[in-house]
């Protein structure tokens, strides 16, 4: 078994487990591009249903964490997508690191088309924004000590999705100002808006869009794409409960 498909193995085995990794699967990858490589064969080797994807470091608080300069993606997947008010079961091991974000979901494909996408051309092609909170969990021993090579392979570090409730898209400067507010068992514990991730989450989705071009792939209509976190990190224990409300699109609450 070559070193790439024996870390993707490990990495699918990992996420099936819930269990982090006790030791690294192989050596680092040698760039983001061998790294996505990576991550592609981890997806096919796990089998489960695709439904979008998260972008990873889209904030610069989230980038300074994790030492890198750019913003990365990652796949989602129906087998961890939860409603709001779910109860989410995690490994007593995992980290738990709850990220209230925006979400959108595709109404139609952005196709390759020979020229990149603007903020508007992708607005255009969105079915509906929704509250979120994406539950983030390193499998690989280091945590989030690691290189941002490993972070990319391991599936950009997700364990779950929450989605809430659709609403229609909001008029494209609304979203920047979006403010969010987060409570973990009551007690706030972060503030925000749309504008920590890249300067707001229609700017994620952009360039998401045109990134999987460059990568061979493409957004598809019925995609859920989350767009980064937009208040402080927090970790999140066994038997928290997390609530985010939003403007204009609501709250959302989970439990673990």
């Amino acid at each position: 078994m070559s070193d790439d498909r024996h870390i993707a193995q490990a990495l699918a085995d990992g996420r099936k487990s819930g269990e982090k990794l006790a030791a690294y699967p192989g050596p680092t990858p040698r760039d983001k591009t061998h790294a996505f490589a990576i991550q592609t064969m981890a997806r096919e080797l796990l089998g489960w249903e695709r439904i979008g994807w998260k972008c990873g470091c889209t904030s610069k608080r989230a980038q300074e964490s994790l030492g890198t300069d750019a913003p990365f993606p990652g796949p989602l997947y129906r087998e961890r997508l939860f409603e709001s008010g779910s109860h989410v079961a995690t490994h007593p091991s995992n980290s738990r690191v709850t990220e209230p974000e925006i979400a959108f979901s595709m109404a139609r494909d952005l196709k390759p088309r020979g020229k990149v996408y603007a903020v508007d051309d992708v607005l255009a092609a969105v079915e509906s924004v929704h509250p979120s909170i994406e539950i983030v969990n390193p499998r690989l021993p280091k945590g989030f000590g690691d290189v941002v090579e490993w972070y990319i392979a391991d599936g950009a570090l997700n364990d779950s999705i929450v989605l809430g409730k659709p609403v229609k898209p909001l008029p494209r400067e609304a979203y920047a100002k979006l403010r969010v507010e987060a409570k973990q068992n009551g007690t706030l514990v972060g503030e925000g808006t749309g504008a920590e991730a890249l300067g707001g989450p229609e700017v994620v989705l952009t360039w998401l869009a045109n990134d999987l071009i460059d990568k061979g792939l493409y957004l598809r209509a019925g995609d859920i794409v989350s767009t980064g976190v937009v208040v402080g990190v927090f970790t999140s224990n066994l038997g928290d409960r997390v609530e985010a409300t939003y403007d204009h699109l609501g709250s959302i609450s989970v439990q673990f």
